[in-house]
Formats: structure tokens, C-alpha cells, sequence
């Protein structure tokens, strides 16, 4: 039997309960930022800043949670924004209470998703994802023009993640850096575009943010341009990672090595003291060996091989000092040593 969080979920999203009209031609980007990891939202507007942004008019930053942290970096960088105006848009106060008792990530960004659509005024929306990290300051600027040239519904720089569709012969578009026009977000019903199980033709499966809608959608109004996923990195799973390590009792192995980049985002780049429970690099570290809370295994080589070319490319990065490049050498020297010598890799120093 559903419960009656069950019953106030399915009545909040159930139809839009309130929107702004649309009156501009260009579009928003909307940035849903972890509220207890507020080093996400400085990266992900350092990121944005240098988007040349000439057809943005608006950035919507969604916390998941009320968060005076990343109030206030919207406001340190509110007056130099350019490209539109820098706004943080609070989740309504029901998903405010509702949703940290769910501690559903997925739950979590869909939601960042309704409110963002709900509240932007331009043709199109950007779902920016904090964990991913743009290399070409032209990508939502090319990607807007060729949605637009195409008179696309929705345009992504990736595949969808789950080969379920591709196997039935659709190509939908994964939601990073995603471009959707507003009008047809709207369209649906909002809990659509939520994660959800659902009968998808003729068949029970689960659908991931907005992957219902684009089922729905005529397949020639949903474009994949994926010479675009050559211009970002992108870790994914970082925050989903996190929350399951909040979750957790006793070791945690962090196999994909996203605790491991909050924690250096979080060294190299946070402004205030660390998330309680996340550990420090020297515990982490120590997992190397078994003898902390998080570990680390010798078959996590070659998924580390990944990774650290992943942040080299980040730390070539123009936003980036040339001072945090060199902490983050510093920072990961044990992981380099330990994974470089088992793999034979030559990591620059």
C-alpha cells in the first residue's frame, strides 16, 4: 500500500502548479547544485562564467536543499555575471521537507528540473550538471543554434546512458548539458519527467529524468550531437556517490574514485570548511592500505587511470590558477604512486 509521502509526492507532481510565461527567445541555464556540497555550485559558476553566452539570458541556480552557502555564492558573483541575470531559485518549501526524507538523488534532480522550467521565461533551458565541466566556451551557445536550426524539442551531447531504447531502436538524449525547449518540457506532466517506472512500449521499465517524455516525442525532434562530449569532462554519479556514502554503514569502497574528487574539489576549491563526515585526504589515502572507512582495491587501477586524465584535462582548464594545478599534483601523489606503478603510467608532475 502507498504510503502518504507516496500520495503527496504524486500530488505535487502532478500537474504544473505554476509557470512563468515564456517571453524570450533565448535560454536559461539551470545549474541543480548539491546545498551541502557548495563547492559545486563555485565550480559550476566558474564554469558558466566563461561560456561566451550570447544567447543566455538567465541562470538559475536549484539547490536541493536551502543552502546560506550557495546563497552566497550567487551573490559574490551576481554583479559580474554576464550573459543574462544570476539568480538562486529555492525549491518550494513541500520539496524542502519532503525530499531529504526521501535521500533519493535521482528524486532530488528531478525536481531541481520542474522548479527550473517552472520558473524560466525563455524559449529553451540548459540542464547544466554540476560534475561536469565545459572545455569549449562556445557549447551552450552551439548547441542552442543547432536545437534551434533544427527545430528540435530536445538536443544532448550524449547518448542515453541505459541501452535499453537504443536496443528498441530510439536515440534519446542523456540530460547533461541537455537543451529542451521550455514548451515542451511543459507539455508533460511534471512527474514524467521524473525518474520513474512506467510502461514504455508495451513494456515495464525505468525511466531516468525526461526519458518518458522523449519516448513520446516524434524521434526526429530529439538530436544527439555527440562530436559535442569531445569538448566537456564529465564524472558522473559524483553527488548520487556521495549520498550512498551518507547512507552507508561501516568501509566504503570508493571504486569510482568520486569521494575522492570531492574531496580534492573541495581542498583545491572550497571556501568554507568541509561537509561533516566526508573524510580527509590523508584518511582517504590511508584506504590505499584498507586501514580507513573508505578503501580502495588494486583492481581500481585502471578505473584511476581514467580519472586522473580526467582532472589533468580540468587542471589545463583556463578558469583554473596554475597554483591549484600544482596542489592537486601535490594532493594526489600517494593515489599516483600507488596506482602509476601497478599500471606503468607517466603522470605528470
Amino acid at each position: 500500500m502507498p504510503s502518504p509521502l507516496s500520495y503527496l509526492w504524486r500530488l505535487r507532481f502532478g500537474r504544473w502548479w505554476s509557470v512563468a510565461a515564456i517571453d524570450d527567445e533565448g535560454y536559461t541555464v539551470l545549474v541543480p547544485v548539491p546545498g551541502d556540497l557548495p563547492v559545486f555550485t563555485d565550480l559550476a559558476l566558474a564554469v558558466c562564467r566563461q561560456q561566451s553566452g550570447r544567447h543566455r539570458r538567465r541562470t538559475l541556480v536549484v539547490p536541493d536543499r536551502r543552502s546560506p552557502a550557495v546563497a552566497a555564492a550567487v551573490a559574490r558573483e551576481r554583479p559580474t555575471w554576464p550573459g543574462g541575470s544570476l539568480e538562486l531559485l529555492d525549491l518550494p518549501p513541500v520539496d524542502q521537507l519532503v525530499l531529504p526524507r526521501l535521500g533519493d538523488p535521482g528524486r532530488n534532480h528531478g525536481a531541481q528540473l520542474v522548479a527550473g522550467a517552472s520558473a524560466a521565461s525563455t524559449r529553451r533551458v540548459v540542464l547544466h550538471d554540476a560534475d561536469l565541466f565545459m572545455l569549449d566556451p562556445d557549447l551552450h551557445d552551439r548547441m542552442h543554434e543547432a536545437a534551434e536550426a533544427s527545430d528540435l524539442d530536445v538536443l544532448g551531447l550524449s547518448p542515453a546512458w541505459d541501452p535499453w531504447y537504443s536496443a528498441r531502436g530510439r536515440e534519446l538524449a542523456a540530460t547533461w548539458e541537455q537543451t529542451a525547449r521550455t514548451a515542451w518540457l511543459r507539455a508533460y506532466p511534471p512527474h514524467r519527467h521524473l525518474g520513474h517506472e512506467a510502461s514504455v512500449g508495451g513494456e515495464r521499465h525505468v525511466v531516468d529524468t525526461t526519458f518518458w517524455a522523449q519516448w513520446h516525442t516524434d524521434p526526429g525532434r530529439v538530436g544527439v550531437d555527440p562530436r559535442s562530449a569531445e569538448d566537456v569532462v564529465h564524472f558522473n554519479y559524483v553527488i548520487s556517490t556521495y549520498r550512498r556514502f551518507q547512507r552507508s554503514e561501516g568501509s566504503f569502497h570508493d571504486g569510482s574514485f568520486r569521494l575522492l574528487l570531492v574531496r580534492l574539489f573541495q581542498d583545491l576549491f572550497g571556501r568554507g570548511e568541509a561537509p561533516p563526515g566526508l573524510p580527509p585526504l590523508d584518511r582517504l589515502a590511508a584506504g590505499l592500505d584498507g586501514s580507513s572507512e573508505v578503501t580502495y582495491e588494486p583492481g581500481d587501477a585502471s578505473t584511476y587511470r581514467a580519472f586522473r586524465q580526467q582532472i589533468s584535462r580540468i587542471l589545463a582548464a583556463p578558469w583554473v590558477e596554475r597554483e591549484r594545478s600544482s596542489e592537486a599534483e601535490a594532493l594526489l601523489a600517494p593515489f599516483d604512486d600507488r596506482f602509476a606503478a601497478s599500471q606503468h603510467l607517466e603522470v605528470d608532475r
